[in-house]
């Protein structure tokens, strides 16, 4: 499935068809109206044969055989590299199943947006903590809106709003030292994700899965995940989801010690970081920037510090310019980065500076109740 605002297979070949009706392109195409009209309405997927037909017949030029390859791409990776964890077959029932659409105003859309968004700045400022009743209470009105939904186009509308808050509450849920459940939740976001069409939402909630089980030592399997995260986001998910996508699998890769590849990624973040503010970046991941990536180099680095001290070096000097630029708005971030910091220093032989850095990461993170960042700075400098 395309990401939004580009045309699907179904949309074309409505589009296309015009006034001939099912019965006759069926004629045209050698196939039945039924799978004409199931194609249409999303109901199955193209096949390659089929989707040859109906070029032909509606004299498409080749648009129906190139937008049916896209969604069996998409449809092959979803399938292959998401939907074979445990919860897969469970998942994909809930993606099979229609729902009624309903219908609300676009002010009220614009409230949910905002209110998303509110809930985002107090979570930077105070922590999971602070807002994550909330935060769960309007998911669960998002996806109370979604199950009433009137038509196609408000329920796509709905799953994208679903996905964003189903993500941040999966995060706050991450953050708060409750790894399985945040999993869960962001399976069920990357679902809304796929339903509203949104490739770069969907990768970035893959991605985000990937840091889980590296964060609990898979790192192998972590980086399947992030592969088959980029795999599915092309060259069409958004560049700053790509960026950060890179990012984390130069980490993945470090944890494993391959630090050709993870140099690689961290160059393909830093080339996509300069694309990634067009205007158009997603809300979710608006806090990527420059900052940012300095933070995910030197997670990188830390762990290639391991073979060589020439790494160390190199992720010292950008964990320095990570915390000279980061942001002022950002407090419970700032716990990850010090705690990087801490590492790399104690690595380096100066345990001082290392424990002055930890110490400003465990009062950070008791002040906003990150379990997440107070588990890694207590053993910052010993780990």
């Amino acid at each position: 499935m395309p990401e939004t605002g580009e045309e699907t297979f179904a949309a074309a070949l409505r589009r296309l068809r015009g006034e001939t009706t099912l019965r006759e392109l069926g004629r045209r195409a050698s196939c039945s109206k039924s799978i004409i009209s199931d194609l249409e309405h999303e109901r199955r997927s193209p096949t390659p044969p089929i989707a040859r037909g109906l070029d032909k017949a509606v004299g498409a030029g080749g648009k129906l055989v190139s937008l049916a390859e896209a969604q069996r791409e998409w449809d092959d990776v979803w399938r292959r590299d998401f939907l074979k964890d445990a919860g897969g077959a469970a998942l994909a029932a809930r993606l099979g199943a229609g729902s009624p659409a309903a219908a609300g105003s676009r002010d009220l859309m614009d409230a949910h947006r905002a209110l998303r968004a509110a809930h985002g700045r107090l979570d930077n400022l105070r922590g999971a903590s602070a807002v994550y009743a909330h935060a769960v209470g309007h998911h669960q009105q998002i996806l109370a809106w979604h199950a009433t939904a009137a038509s196609r186009a408000e329920q796509q509308q709905i799953a994208a709003l679903a996905a964003d808050t189903g993500g941040f509450v999966g995060f706050l849920t991450y953050d708060l030292g409750m790894a399985e459940n945040a999993a869960t939740h962001y399976r069920d976001a990357a679902a809304h994700a796929r339903q509203a069409g949104d490739r770069s939402s969907c990768v970035y909630l893959i991605g985000q899965m990937s840091r889980i089980l590296t964060d609990q030592g898979h790192h192998r399997n972590a980086l399947d995940l992030a592969d088959g995260a980029l795999r599915l986001a092309g060259t069409t998910a958004h560049p700053a989801v790509r960026s950060w996508l890179h990012a984390v699998r130069a980490h993945h890769h470090a944890c494993l010690g391959d630090d050709r590849t993870a140099q690689s990624d961290l160059h393909a973040a830093w080339t996509l970081l300069e694309k990634a503010d067009d205007g158009e970046k997603p809300t979710y991941i608006g806090y990527l920037g420059a900052p940012e990536l300095h933070k995910w180099t030197g997670h990188a680095m830390v762990r290639l510090g391991q073979k060589s001290p020439a790494f160390l070096r190199t992720g010292r000097t950008a964990l320095d310019d990570a915390l000279a630029a980061w942001p002022a708005a950002i407090v419970r971030g700032s716990a990850e980065v010090l705690t990087a910091s801490a590492r790399i220093h104690a690595a380096c032989g100066d345990r001082d500076t290392a424990a002055d850095l930890a110490s400003r990461a465990v009062a950070i993170a008791t002040e906003t109740g990150s379990a997440r960042n107070l588990r890694a700075a207590l053993t910052a400098t010993t780990g």
